[in-house]
């Protein structure tokens, strides 16, 4: 009898057995890829990813969110079970597949109209970016940083704000993330972006490699059931 109870476990679904499972999720704090509404809660672009696939799989999710520093500090320190995105080297967990797609982009006010046409511009303006900015845009970018006023902040109001001020010529970051941002807060200012960067699609990382294998499985069935697609363009 023992032994018939085990077999029937085992043929359980995964997602019964995860069904009393709440994981600990930490997300780079950024409209419109994770943010809090105060009717809608946690929500974005990526929450909503991440929340749709693991809610397929079974699983509970409890939201945390986070400035980017924060979010890979913590995740080494073992703080959560998983984080998004992942554009971060590690050796303590397993990353998943790529699927969020990042447009990284200069953005500055129309009215200056500034000539940015590929990286070797950037050396003309003074520039605010994200946080690991140069590690992650590569070395062309950190050589060419270098010979300019250049700051990297991790509050995005604040970097928009110093552009429509006159405090800063060229913001670089995510371009669904500035232009957001940029029409909630300055509407009346109209913004030039420049493409000099090319989209770069990242992951995210779980501390057990299980759960990262069942996401990747999930997702791709999320991905082709064209659902995937209409949440990137709810927040174009």
């Amino acid at each position: 009898m023992r032994n018939m109870l085990c077999f029937l476990l085992l043929l359980l679904p995964c997602n019964i057995l995860a069904g009393d499972k709440t994981l600990s999720v930490a997300v780079n704090l950024g409209k419109p890829w994770a943010y809090y509404h105060p009717e809608q809660g946690v929500t974005g672009i990526d929450v909503e990813i991440i929340r749709t696939v693991f809610k397929r799989l079974g699983y509970e999710i409890e939201f945390h969110l986070l400035a980017y520093n924060r979010l890979i500090k913590e995740f080494n320190e073992g703080e959560f079970d998983f984080a998004s995105p992942a554009a971060f080297q590690s050796e303590f967990g397993f990353f998943t597949q790529k699927y969020l797609p990042f447009s990284d982009v200069a953005i500055s006010l129309k009215s200056k109209k500034f000539e940015v046409s590929d990286m070797s511009d950037l050396q003309n303006y003074r520039i605010i970016a994200y946080q690991h900015a140069e590690s992650v845009l590569g070395q062309e970018y950190k050589e060419r940083v270098k010979q300019t006023q250049y700051l990297e902040l991790a509050e995005r109001e604040v970097q928009i704000k110093l552009l429509i001020h006159d405090r800063t010529d060229l913001v670089i970051g995510e371009r669904r993330l500035l232009t957001y941002i940029a029409k909630e807060l300055y509407p009346s200012h109209q913004l030039d972006i420049h493409k000099i960067f090319p989209v770069v699609s990242y992951g995210a990382i779980a501390k057990d490699k299980e759960v990262a294998e069942r996401f990747d499985i999930e997702l791709n069935k999320f991905i082709l059931s064209g659902e995937f697609q209409k949440i990137l363009n709810k927040w174009k």
